[in-house]
């Protein structure tokens, strides 16, 4: 069995083409970028594609010097979103110095005219929508700004994963949204999706984001109220433990969240059920970084509880 420190907290490892792509955008080869995007219909396929390029440290400098193209800009864009939240940190705001919060609205600033140009040009640009919910939350607009950027996108995707479960960031109390707020979106979120599909998972997210601002024997009431556990489940069934489902490139993430749910609340057979697919060696980073000062002790804990290794 695989050992808690070898584990991987990258998800696009998951993927051998992502992490060609990886590679790709490090070699600067252009060609490749284009003809791997060439190959992907899917909005959230997209969007998580467009996050492997713009999470890859330095890339904004081969990006810069590209012919303008949609996809070229939308690269761009990201990335500089990116780089704004690798200034900022994933600190908690008292934490972030006045120098980082400068340096990430510099680099927030640099995305907004990109992703606005291409979302003014194309207003069925699903993924330069995303971003810009992303960008929203950074420069803080505020909640109706950043719904009113969400209810256009969703003209054209109304069940986009990868904009939802941003927006579910947003809703969040720590981003000046309320829990109301946040449970009822996502259970529309829910109500609305076709079965087997990713959205019913951000029910998920909402639930844990909800626990982690919570302290102690709050956290563990919270995960046993009824109506939290009942809800879980639903959307559980309606998305990862529904016989169609089909995640794309977020599947590893959707698991993992109801894999830590099931496993904080003492469900092992569905837990178990949403640990199976992650395997030994690859894990998504979100929730495993948030949920654990040590994400792969705290993984291999409730998955070997979960199919009885642990007590």
């Amino acid at each position: 069995m695989i050992t808690p420190s070898a584990r991987r907290f990258d998800q696009a490892a998951a993927f051998p083409e992502l992490v060609e792509l990886r590679e790709s955008v490090r070699a600067a080869d252009w060609t490749a970028i284009e003809l791997f995007f060439a190959g992907l219909s899917d909005p959230d396929m997209t969007a998580y594609a467009v996050k492997v390029v713009a999470d890859v440290v330095g890339a904004e400098e081969f990006l810069e010097q590209l012919p303008p193209s949609p996809l070229a800009r939308r690269l761009l864009g990201a990335r500089y979103i990116s780089k704004a939240w690798e200034i900022r940190s994933a600190k908690r705001a008292q934490y972030v110095s006045h120098d980082q919060f400068a340096g990430m609205r510099e680099q927030l600033c640099k995305a907004e005219p990109i992703l606005l140009g291409l979302t003014a040009e194309d207003p069925s640009d699903v993924v330069a929508w995303s971003f810009r919910l992303r960008s929203a939350r950074g420069l803080e607009v505020g909640q109706s700004e950043a719904r009113r950027r969400y209810d256009r996108l969703a003209r054209f995707a109304p069940h986009s994963f990868a904009a939802q479960s941003q927006l579910v960031q947003q809703l969040c109390p720590k981003w000046s949204g309320s829990w109301a707020a946040l449970h009822t979106f996502t259970r529309q979120c829910m109500d609305n999706a076709p079965a087997g599909s990713l959205s019913p998972a951000v029910v998920g997210e909402a639930h844990l984001e909800h626990y982690w601002e919570l302290d102690g024997e709050e956290q563990t009431a919270y995960l046993r109220r009824s109506a939290v556990q009942q809800e879980i489940i639903a959307a559980a069934e309606k998305s990862v433990l529904h016989p169609d489902f089909f995640g794309g490139y977020h599947w590893p993430q959707a698991y993992g969240v109801f894999a830590a749910l099931f496993g904080k609340i003492g469900d092992r057979e569905r837990a178990a059920a949403c640990f199976r697919p992650l395997g030994d060696e690859v894990a998504s980073e979100y929730p495993w970084q948030q949920l654990y000062a040590d994400p792969a002790a705290g993984f291999t804990f409730l998955r070997d509880k979960a199919f009885g290794g642990a007590k």
